[in-house]
């Protein structure tokens, strides 16, 4: 008799519980539906304040790790002025051309935003 007098009090428990469960959870369910459909609304993305204005340009940047012929190369050209990346090391050149790519890039970025 005592384990049916457990499993009545246990029973009785789990009956409360889900009655207060029944009571309280539709509210809940309401307000986390009405706040993710809040969160999952239409918005504007972050750019979309500057409409019709064209994104920024990206200036020349040495992409390399100092000390190595690439690195080198960009930072010559960068001084120097584009031009003739001819030297007698590949790097050298790969860095000079590379700086040459971005300067150029950029010239035409900049070009289409003053139109």
């Amino acid at each position: 008799m005592k384990r049916e007098g457990k499993y009545e009090r246990w029973r009785n428990r789990m009956l409360c519980l889900a009655n207060n469960l029944s009571r309280k959870l539709p509210p809940v369910i309401f307000l986390a539906g009405f706040l993710i459909l809040i969160g999952c609304g239409p918005s504007k993305p972050a750019h979309a304040e500057n409409e019709g204005e064209a994104a920024p340009c990206t200036e020349p940047s040495n992409p390399y790790e100092q000390g190595t012929g690439h690195y080198a190369g960009y930072e010559w050209a960068e001084k120097n002025g584009s031009g003739d990346c001819n030297a007698s090391s590949q790097s050298f050149n790969e860095g000079c051309e590379e700086y040459e790519s971005q300067e150029s890039d950029y010239d035409e970025c900049e070009a289409k935003t003053k139109r």
